[in-house]
């Protein structure tokens, strides 16, 4: 593998014009802006596609999370330029009545990647630790089961030679409501919709409770848990890519004009982050607000200047009348006789050259 330049390069949403790149009103990231970024990304992501394939790697990336989330949208941004050949989406229905009988882990070992192929999991094996523990989908005989497994199934995975990327989208409840409730009233979302979604808004502490022990349970230093906030999709999706990217060393990898580096307010590693749904959309608003504050305040001291500009010209136009009229009324002074000296004629200068 070549040797990669080192330099970072900042990201653009941080140096631009806050204005140029979030709306008001909401504080999200404007679309315009958004896909000029996520095209840079998906370059990379095909660069590391490209790479997968070449060395015969294997890639799984989990994405779990609250319902509505924003988990399958943020496949689709990710995966949508990749070759479809060698990138896989596991969108697994629920098991069917065979399936209940197997080993719980069966169906999800079954749609591991090839050597070559990364695979996207929308939702994983750790239905068995939200959804189902939640719902009553299971046993707590089963769920004590798959807490007491899934660290070693994965670390076996990973000593195989597997990456496995874990990615929790939280996201906070207001903002859920409001997808929910949407979902509920679009024709083109209504199919995202389910029976378990519209309970899971009076089942939100229940949620929160246990997904607190899943993280506990299943955080461990060779497969961490990264969560991300999903309050604005556009800026999740973004962060998302960023964070894969930056954590695998592929051929060609560019980071000196495409940002790579995650966002801290919206990426976190479970050691870091609880449960709070501390909204960034709401720190945008404030900077926003600062922004219109600091144009309405150069307005107004340019409308000032400008009105000072006028009053003095407008003094100085008045001086300059009263100075005229003044020099008008004055009466000329009399000339002056004029003295005129004679002039010695050229004889007498004639005489005086030859004395």
């Amino acid at each position: 593998m070549g040797k990669q330049d080192r330099h970072i390069v900042i990201r653009p949403e941080n140096e631009g014009n806050i204005e140029e790149i979030y709306k008001r009103k909401s504080g999200r990231m404007k679309e315009d802006f958004y896909l000029k970024e996520l095209t840079k990304l998906q370059i990379e992501l095909l660069k590391l596609q490209n790479w997968v394939k070449a060395t015969n790697q294997k890639i799984v990336i989990i994405m779990e999370g609250r319902d509505a989330a924003g988990k399958g949208g943020t496949i689709k941004a990710l995966t949508s330029r990749m070759n479809p050949r060698s990138c896989r989406v596991v969108a697994l229905p629920k098991p069917t009545e065979t399936e209940k009988t197997e080993w719980y882990f069966k169906r999800y070992i079954s749609a591991l990647p090839s050597g070559g192929e990364i695979v996207f999991f929308d939702r994983s094996w750790y239905n068995r630790a939200g959804v189902e523990k939640v719902m009553g989908f299971c046993t707590q005989e089963q769920y004590k089961e798959f807490i007491t497994q899934v660290s070693n199934l994965e670390q076996m995975l990973i000593s195989s030679g597997m990456m496995i990327f874990k990615y929790f989208l939280d996201v906070g409840k207001e903002e859920q409501k409001r997808r929910i409730l949407r979902r509920k009233t679009d024709p083109l979302r209504m199919w995202k919709l389910s029976p378990i979604d519209s309970k899971s808004l009076d089942l939100w502490e229940q949620y929160t409770e246990v997904f607190e022990k899943m993280f506990a349970r299943t955080h461990t230093h060779i497969c961490p848990w990264t969560i991300i906030n999903t309050n604005d999709k556009k800026r999740a999706r973004l962060n998302i890519a960023r964070d894969i990217l930056s954590k695998i060393d592929y051929e060609g990898k560019d980071q000196t004009s495409v940002c790579l580096l995650p966002d801290p307010s919206i990426v976190w590693t479970y050691s870091q982050y609880q449960l709070t749904h501390l909204d960034p959309t709401e720190e945008i608003k404030r900077q926003l607000e600062d922004a219109k504050e600091a144009k309405r305040a150069k307005k107004k001291a340019q409308k000032a200047a400008a009105k000072e500009k006028k009053e003095q010209e407008e003094r100085e136009e008045k001086e300059q009348a009263k100075h005229t009229k003044e020099v008008a009324k004055t009466p000329p002074k009399p000339k002056s006789a004029q003295t005129k000296t004679p002039k010695e004629s050229p004889k007498a200068e004639d005489s005086l050259v030859q004395s």
